[in-house]
């Protein structure tokens, strides 16, 4: 009985729930009975992600030279990755073994046992090609890994309308934590990462979806202010219902409709958005940065980023209705 009443409340719960694409389609029903000619639900498309190859190591060490290194850390961690040799190693697992082998591989140089001088010019000639290729290792991870590529993946399951039935918290704290790390590889202080703290992020990914939502609504909301825009553009209003002479009451159930479904429902969605942009953006343009076409769309400094054209899309669709109302000598509700 408490089982079905659970389910019960929850469903309520959805049924109350206004979604992103519900608004805006409300929005555009009630000014299709004055307008017409509706437009369709816009398509949007996915962002491409960026093709990032991995990088081969030139360095190889033998199991004889292996056996001799049983008294370093590094031994255990090499021998664990051969022992997994054709089979296939996530792009994150692949970043951890990479940085492991540069803080186990120093270690190990400045152990006292370790003697064989060929053998470590090896090892010094390895640490110094990963630290090299840390950056690649990362930039890899980002767009192979599938909590991370995913990011980039459109979804329908926009944000609610109502910001209280989601939590960005979560998702917030794994993009700093990756942000860290990524500066961390920048300034070469491998020493100081917590591999472990790369698996811990993405299951905060793999559990919370705020930040894939975020990013496709943000998308949804631009493209569905565009296409308002254009459909009210075209409607020739001083030769219709502002036509002088005639009757103001079809341009007052404009006003309406615009007070009541936009300005006070979609406005209030799209600053939730433009709020959450402001302090996503600057993260992800972190770590997307070496990628020029996927870093202007969350760069805040860009006219093309999805903070920028949220904006400037709403302020162009408001701007209509502001010379609607001077041309109409209508006076907003």
């Amino acid at each position: 009985m408490q089982k079905w009443l659970l389910i019960s409340c929850l469903l309520i719960l959805s049924a109350c729930t206004e979604h992103a694409v519900d608004i805006n389609e409300d929005y555009k029903t009630r000014l299709n009975t004055v307008l017409g000619a509706a437009p369709d639900k816009p398509v949007l498309n996915n962002i491409q992600v960026p093709v990032v190859s991995q990088l081969e190591s030139q360095f190889q060490i033998s199991i004889l030279e292996l056996g001799s290194l049983g008294h370093c850390k590094l031994s255990n961690l090499v021998a664990k990755r051969n022992n997994q040799l054709g089979k296939t190693q996530v792009a994150s697992e692949r970043l951890k073994y990479q940085i492991q082998f540069v803080k186990f591989a120093k270690e190990c140089l400045s152990d006292s046992l370790t003697k064989d001088e060929a053998l470590k010019d090896t090892l010094k000639s390895a640490v110094l090609e990963k630290q090299q290729s840390l950056m690649n290792e990362f930039n890899y991870m980002l767009f192979n890994e599938a909590e991370l590529k995913g990011l980039l993946q459109l979804t329908s399951d926009f944000l609610p309308a109502d910001s209280n039935k989601y939590s960005s918290a979560s998702a917030l704290e794994a993009l700093d934590n990756l942000v860290n790390i990524r500066k961390q590889i920048t300034n070469q202080n491998i020493d100081s990462i917590d591999t472990s703290s790369i698996t811990a992020s993405l299951e905060k990914l793999h559990q919370n979806r705020f930040i894939r939502q975020l990013l496709s609504s943000a998308q949804l909301q631009i493209a569905y202010n565009q296409q308002f825009t254009v459909w009210v553009s075209g409607f020739d209003y001083m030769n219709s219902v502002c036509r002088e002479g005639k009757s103001k009451k079809e341009a007052q159930i404009l006003n309406t409709i615009f007070n009541k479904f936009y300005l006070n429902k979609i406005q209030g969605y799209q600053a939730d958005l433009t709020g959450l942009l402001e302090v996503t953006s600057p993260m992800l343009f972190e770590l997307w940065q070496a990628h020029s076409k996927l870093s202007d769309l969350v760069d805040v400094e860009s006219k093309n980023s999805l903070l920028n054209q949220l904006k400037q899309t709403s302020k162009e669709h408001v701007i209509w209705w502001q010379n609607f109302y001077k041309a109409c000598d209508i006076r907003p509700l």
